[in-house]
């Protein structure tokens, strides 16, 4: 199937555009086998290191407790939330109270788990199978209940769904690193702190991504917010 394709490419548009055609069908049957997916996670892996150890050279050589409960994502989900959030403007009055609704119980969910789980210092004494588990149950509980917090609050399902599809662009990928992490003797260090330390960052960068691509994933909603209510706005 695939040979016939190629060469109806290049029987019907010549060397030029049908080796084009072929080259772009060639390079997406590449991006989807495991070889290229297991490919993308070794590099992400190795910057992911490089930049943990550019994050931790300002820190000392031996990370403590008090820099997994101070962590700085800590800081910047107190900045999204009382500071950069609420000044939000999207494209109408409804679409901003939703949207700047949607980003606080998403920001507050995060915040509340994450400090559970560092404060209860229970990673301290995990093996990696342990503290793999309890780092995807700390993602999984997450998602869990911002997304239910959102519909009992009453947030669109659209609204909802098209987050959560943007999200689930990272997810998988997030959860490759998180596995890759608990996994890599790169990150051994006393009572698992670097490999904490190094989890806070890779979900810094997807809150972070969250955040800013909602302006964005607002706008490709059309027409299927049109006449509802929240928080006394109504959609045009």
């Amino acid at each position: 199937m695939e040979l016939k394709f190629i060469l109806d490419s290049l029987r019907d548009y010549g060397w030029y555009g049908g080796g084009g055609i072929a080259f772009i069908f060639i390079l997406f049957k590449i991006f989807k086998t495991q070889w290229f997916k297991e490919f993308i996670s070794s590099m992400v892996e190795k910057m992911i290191q490089r930049y943990v150890k550019n994050k931790s050279s300002h820190i000392s050589h031996t990370l403590g407790e008090s820099d997994i409960t101070n962590h700085d994502i800590f800081n910047y989900i107190d900045f999204w939330s009382y500071s950069k959030v609420p000044t939000f403007t999207f494209s109408t009055e409804y679409r901003t109270v939703v949207f700047r609704k949607y980003l606080s119980v998403f920001l507050k969910s995060y915040k509340k788990n994450l400090q559970k789980f560092v404060l209860e210092r229970e990673y301290r004494d995990m093996d990696d199978a342990e503290l793999l588990k309890a780092l995807l149950n700390l993602v999984n509980t997450t998602i869990y209940d911002y997304e239910r917090e959102l519909l009992d609050d009453g947030i669109p399902k659209i609204v909802i769904e098209k987050m959560k599809a943007k999200n689930n662009d990272n997810l998988d990928l997030i959860l490759d690193l998180i596995n890759s992490v608990c996994s890599s003797h790169f990150y051994d260090s006393e009572h698992n702190y670097l490999k904490v330390y190094s989890i806070l960052n890779i979900l810094l960068s997807v809150l972070e991504s969250t955040v800013n691509s909602s302006e964005s994933i607002c706008n490709s909603i059309n027409g299927q917010l049109k006449g509802l209510n929240f928080d006394g706005k109504t959609e045009p």
